[in-house]
């Protein structure tokens, strides 16, 4: 390949292999790891997730067969305890041991860069406006009231499915969480992470009888301010429409 002809991308992967001649040395600084947490000072409420309906239900694969990308919503509402079950399926703590809390979907070493925040629609029992799913206590935490589907939806260069939908998750990456270990190759972990965490909400949803479509075009500056993060050590990195199938 004419390396004149790469790009940042083709560069980046080459640069980010891991070499048996070439492997990173030294430990990790184990005392200055950021935290898995998020969390934040203010907040207008708080919403404890509902308690979760963990028995019957579809079979894995039925659930795997149905899943199909839906871009039309009606402008039905989906119930909190939906809504709190999709949470608990994507980003949930599952299991606390060996000194570790793990979640639903897997992370690069269990470090847990990607952060969920939801703009909400039509949602029974919350007003609308922008949320962050507090992991660690297992509640939403409101930051903003007002409707975002116009805001989301031209950030998402139109897309009239973020607006339609009657709640959209907005996946974030804390960059720090994943260089500390893995340095510069953390980004190749960041979006594998985002990926699981996607495909979880498509099963959640589908076993739910709810529409879902995950969207990767967007313009990250104008996500990334809907939202209010830097879009540098905390970056917007996917989003996920949810809803009633039109």
């Amino acid at each position: 390949m004419d390396r004149r002809r790469e790009g940042i991308g083709d560069l980046y992967h080459q640069e980010t292999k891991y070499r048996k001649e070439a492997m990173p040395r030294g430990g990790l600084d184990w005392g200055h790891q950021p935290s898995p947490y998020k969390e934040f000072p203010y907040a207008l409420k708080h919403f404890p997730i509902r308690p979760l309906d963990q028995k019957g239900g579809k079979s894995l694969w039925e659930t795997i067969a149905q899943r199909r990308s839906i871009r039309e919503f009606s402008n039905q509402s989906i119930t909190f305890p939906e809504l709190s079950q999709l949470i608990w399926a994507t980003q949930g703590i599952t299991l606390k041991a060996l000194g570790f809390e793990f979640r639903a979907s897997p992370s690069a070493g269990a470090l847990y860069p990607i952060e969920t925040y939801l703009a909400v629609n039509r949602v029974e029992e919350i007003p609308s406006g922008l949320y962050h799913y507090n992991v660690k206590e297992r509640q939403l935490i409101l930051l903003k009231e007002g409707y975002l589907g116009p805001e989301l939806c031209q950030a998402g260069l139109g897309q009239e499915m973020l607006e339609e939908a009657a709640c959209v998750f907005v996946w974030t990456a804390m960059v720090d969480r994943s260089k500390w270990k893995y340095r510069e190759r953390g980004y190749r972990y960041i979006y594998m992470d985002v990926g699981h965490i996607g495909q979880t909400l498509y099963l959640a949803a589908t076993a739910l009888d709810l529409g879902c479509c995950t969207v990767g075009a967007f313009f990250d500056e104008e996500v990334d301010r809907v939202i209010g993060v830097d879009g540098k050590n905390e970056i917007s990195v996917y989003l996920g429409a949810i809803g009633h199938a039109r």
